[in-house]
């Protein structure tokens, strides 16, 4: 008898997929309208792009023209089949990102 218990599926978890999914789909819409809502000045930065805009911003300084804030380059070289990448630091603003 204590075999046939074991077997069995658990009450309640019939069709528990289906309405786990249900649930999910709904949460994530709530989430995306009310983060639609939030306006874009009070909304968190996601971007290592849009952090450090956002920096620059409250700093009120200008990012180095040369780079566009970055404070350098990747440079990527290829031979025999392998790739390379190489930091290369701006001269402009000697890896600052800042003019």
């Amino acid at each position: 008898m204590t075999a046939q218990i074991m077997t069995r599926p658990r009450p309640g978890t019939a069709g528990g997929d289906d309405a786990n999914r249900q649930l999910g789909q709904h949460l994530l819409d709530v989430v995306r309208r009310q983060d639609a809502a939030i306006p874009a000045a009070r909304r968190a930065p996601r971007t290592v792009a849009e952090m450090r805009a956002r920096l620059i911003g409250a700093s009120g300084q200008q990012s180095c023209g040369s780079c566009g804030g970055a404070g350098g380059r990747t440079v990527d070289t290829s031979s025999g089949g392998i790739t390379r990448q190489t930091w290369v630091s701006c001269g402009s603003c000697h890896g600052t990102g800042k003019a």
